[in-house]
């Protein structure tokens, strides 16, 4: 599911992948991590199509084919006549025949292809979790191992790994291979994503303070309600609203985590581990009472009704009205992702970050999403490609310095270029990026955007050239104002005891056990909490019964395996 999202938003966001570096003038791309690294060697595998050796281009020499399934996200216009797609083929020699999936369709069509016994030789972005690796990979073969492969053939990525110990970790299946390639983005905002965002100007014209509360939120969107905070004479305000499918922009889980750590709405199951304890929230006191409180914002009017149903369109939409503005608060990873900065400034400026609400016991918390920087499953190769070699290498050159910035943000010196003579990054060291373009959703035929392999070590996104004295709710502010926001308003409010569960591999039987739990279990916790909230169940009279629905379903096997499983993967690290 996570996977899945991303090609829509974590396209959001991690929203602006601050990348960095030059290449050299021959174009032998720098290796991961090396911005002047060169990229030698003329020698490869033996045979008809032998591929030169790792780290250097072009991978093949005569060209070739490769077919790639990938996810269309809205940013990139098409995949074929893209300039980073055109600049990439001449410099591998290797020709991508796309097979693009629809954004709404891609679990289906995936589903679709791996029992079709027709396969692409390179699946890219789409969403490949733990048990569909565990089934077409450990299970039937499907995707091909590819230990040897990356041994032999890959400098990047390897690099990638002495940097990254925690990557091994994450890709290694539960038969000790590895199958899939991963995203690795050390996005210090992301790490925060679960963020609330209000209308600075509306507190400034009902000289209302930041609530640091959750009465005084209550307070505050009563006010925006009731005391026409636009000036425009209509009551036409939308207190708070959210979608179900932007990064982080559903409505219970910022507001949830003043009561009980809330694991992000990509943990359907709401999982956390406390002292070594795994858990889910959904069937404590504490997210009984964070329910009670969003039930009331609603039925005061507060949460704009369709919020449980939207989408990301519907609410950019309300927060882009043509005749005022009239949205006064909303959740997401970035308020970029909601409103755009490049076409919409001075609406763009309004909102600010509401730090981390203190609950009724005092409860005061921001999760942290430390095991998001690792996401497995991003590119995985076939068993029947007639190219692994050459098909590993392409991949292999996703992970090095200069294609992540054409890929992220389109041509050099058009997108991006070298950063100025002494210019310094948001680390303070010396600045190896320049970006030309501001961060924008709008369709573009420049780069891929965030539909690839990412790698984005914290020493590149943070090496961004800054201008001192830039506004930091301009377009060029924006990796800044995000730096900013979560370093004072999110970081201080990390829990120290209780993270949000990580990732677990599964063994195979386990994954069958609980293939058809997971779902029920999905469907009746995502459906019981909106109904809590809008009012269909009453928190005081249906919650017995809830509870123990969920018992009947199975979540506390659930929880005892994924315990098993916890304990099996993280014990004594």
């Amino acid at each position: 599911m996570k996977k899945m999202v991303k090609t829509l938003i974590f396209s959001l966001f991690c929203l602006s992948l601050i990348l960095a570096g030059c290449t050299n003038s021959k174009g032998n791309g720098d290796q991961a991590g090396s911005p002047n690294a060169s990229n030698g060697g003329n020698a490869g595998n033996a045979g008809e199509n032998a591929v030169s050796e790792p780290g250097s281009y072009p991978i093949v020499k005569d060209k070739i084919t490769l077919r790639v399934m990938a996810a269309q996200i809205p940013q990139v216009i098409d995949f074929n006549t893209n300039e980073f797609t055109k600049w990439y083929e001449e410099r591998t020699n290797i020709h991508v025949e796309w097979e693009i999936v629809p954004p709404g369709n891609v679990k289906e069509k995936l589903n679709l292809v791996l029992a079709s016994g027709d396969y692409p030789d390179i699946f890219l972005g789409l969403g490949v979790d733990d048990v569909i690796e565990a089934q077409y990979g450990v299970g039937q073969q499907v995707f091909r191992p590819l230990d040897d492969l990356i041994e032999q053939n890959m400098a990047a990525f390897k690099e990638v790994l002495q940097k990254h110990p925690a990557v091994k970790g994450r890709i290694t299946a539960t038969d000790g291979n590895i199958y899939s390639l991963p995203t690795w983005n050390d996005c210090f905002h992301c790490g925060f994503a679960q963020k609330m965002w209000i209308n600075q100007e509306w507190l400034d014209n009902l000289g209302l303070q930041m609530p640091t509360t959750t009465d005084e939120f209550y307070q505050v969107l009563k006010a925006f309600k009731e005391k026409d905070p636009n000036g425009n004479g209509k009551a036409d305000e939308i207190p708070l609203a959210g979608a179900t499918d932007g990064w982080y922009t559903t409505i219970e889980g910022f507001l949830m985590s003043s009561f009980i750590l809330h694991p992000g709405m990509y943990n359907p199951l709401k999982m956390i581990v406390q002292d070594g304890k795994v858990m889910s929230i959904v069937n404590t006191p504490e997210y009984k009472e964070g329910l009670a409180y969003l039930n009331k914002l609603y039925a005061e009017g507060l949460i704009y009704q369709p919020s449980f149903t939207q989408k990301i369109d519907q609410l950019k939409s309300i927060a882009a009205n043509e005749d005022s503005v009239i949205l006064g608060a909303f959740p997401t990873g970035a308020s970029v992702g909601v409103i755009d900065s490049a076409t919409n400034q001075e609406r763009y400026k309004q909102y600010v970050t509401v730090p981390p609400l203190k609950g009724p016991d005092g409860t005061r918390q921001a999760a942290f999403f430390q095991f998001d920087a690792a996401q497995g499953g991003d590119l995985l190769i076939s068993s029947s490609s007639k190219y692994p070699e050459a098909a590993i290498r392409w991949a292999d050159g996703l992970y090095e310095f200069e294609t992540q910035y054409r890929m992220i943000s389109g041509p050099k010196d058009i997108g991006w270029t070298t950063p100025d003579p002494g210019a310094v990054g948001l680390n303070g060291k010396p600045a190896l990026l320049k970006r030309l373009k501001p961060y924008t959703n709008e369709p573009q035929n420049d780069g891929w955007m965030h539909a690839g392999v990412e790698y984005a070590p914290a020493e590149w996104r943070l090496g961004e050239q800054i201008e001192p004295n830039a506004d930091l709710f301009s377009p060029e502010g924006l990796e800044r104002l995000l730096y900013e926001e979560t370093a004072k308003n999110y970081q201080p409010y990390a829990p120290e005891n209780t993270t949000v569960m990580p990732p677990v591999k599964l063994l195979a039987e386990e994954n069958d056990e609980l293939q058809t739990i997971r779902i029920e279990l999905e469907n009746y916790i995502n459906e019981s909490s909106v109904r809590f909230i809008t009012g269909d169940l009453k928190p005081e009279a249906d919650w017995d019964s809830y509870v123990q629905s969920l018992d009947n379903i199975g979540l506390k096997r659930f929880v005892e395996i994924n315990q098993k499983a916890y304990d099996r993967q993280y014990a004594g690290n």
